[in-house]
């Protein structure tokens, strides 16, 4: 199996522009946690000072990870501070629920 995991935090002002990326080049599935934190930006005009964004994560082949990993940076940038981050990591194993199989990264083929 040769499978990564791309996680990416960005705006939830850019979703619409990532979801509609990723689907014109093939990505079929993603996952979407709305999550809320701080980095190198943080709301002052808050108690807390966090900020919402939208958490997606991608699995897929690994020799696609990193195009899918550039394909999320482009579409969520606007050139502001704070705008995310995308992180890519290796699956040791991954197992389907409804067949209670192992995936493969055929699984994971891009729909093009």
């Amino acid at each position: 199996m040769d499978i990564n995991k791309v996680t990416a935090i960005f705006d939830e002002f850019r979703l619409k522009e990532v979801e509609e990326t990723l689907i014109r080049h093939g990505v079929k599935g993603f996952t979407l946690h709305p999550v809320r934190g701080r980095g190198y930006y943080f709301d002052s005009f808050n108690e807390n000072h966090l900020i919402k964004h939208i958490q997606m994560e991608i699995y897929a082949k690994a020799e696609q990870a990193r195009e899918i990993a550039q394909l999320i940076v482009d579409a969520a940038h606007v050139n502001a501070d704070s705008e995310g981050l995308v992180c890519i990591v290796p699956v040791n194993n991954l197992l389907w629920i409804h067949d209670k199989r192992s995936a493969t990264d055929n699984d994971f083929q891009l729909h093009r």
